[in-house]
């Protein structure tokens, strides 16, 4: 795509070995922080049980109807709107990887573009020209996650590029909206860690 530069690195497995170091240390520490508040946790819930137990809350009567907020994408060349949905509302399969805590997006547009069908996780970075999504695509019956591919949508064009896959990774970004790095930690121990540098010129 025009403007868009991108490079994938592999991490080496050297300086997965010294991130490993950090990591035993920062383990370390809160391995003993857990131990120092444990006691302080024990008590809490104790005296949360027998307060529940002397005066229960009354029980609510009525299904409060949940809100869905609808949220805006800026842009001068289309209207892109998105909300967020619950893994537990689409399928178990979506539950199970993204559990009770990670929403999953479902976007709108006008006019209608197909790309935006179906489901996103909650990563995106939105620019001026255009945004960069994570698609969630499913089996037939969505009992399964079978790719998470790493797409840029490009506003003007309304083309979408696929750059990498990366289902059962974290992902997280540092630097500037020109130029920054997308840092996808694989979540499994066999997985390698990648670093995509993306760069935007115009």
């Amino acid at each position: 795509m025009e403007g868009l530069t991108i490079r994938k690195k592999i991490i080496s497995a050297a300086s997965q070995r010294s991130n490993g170091l950090t990591d035993i240390f920062i383990g370390c520490l809160i391995f003993v922080a857990i131990l120092v508040a444990l006691p302080f946790l024990l008590v809490g819930l104790l005296i949360s049980f027998v307060r529940d137990k002397l005066a229960p809350e009354d029980q609510a009567t009525h299904d409060e109807t949940a809100l869905i907020i609808v949220h805006d994408v800026p842009n001068m060349y289309l209207t892109l709107r998105y909300q967020y949905i619950m893994g537990e509302e689409i399928s178990v399969g979506a539950c199970d990887y993204f559990g009770d805590d990670e929403p999953l997006v479902f976007y709108q547009t006008e006019p209608s573009i197909s790309f935006f069908e179906g489901y996103f996780s909650n990563f995106k970075i939105e620019r001026i020209d255009g945004i960069f999504v994570q698609k969630v695509n499913f089996n037939a019956d969505l009992s399964r996650i079978e790719t998470m591919p790493l797409y840029f949508f490009n506003y003007a064009t309304k083309e979408a590029e696929e750059i990498h896959d990366v289902k059962d990774y974290a992902l997280n970004t540092k630097g500037s909206s020109n130029r920054f790095i997308i840092m996808a930690n694989g979540l499994e121990d066999d997985m390698q860690d990648l670093e995509i540098e993306i760069t935007v010129s115009g």
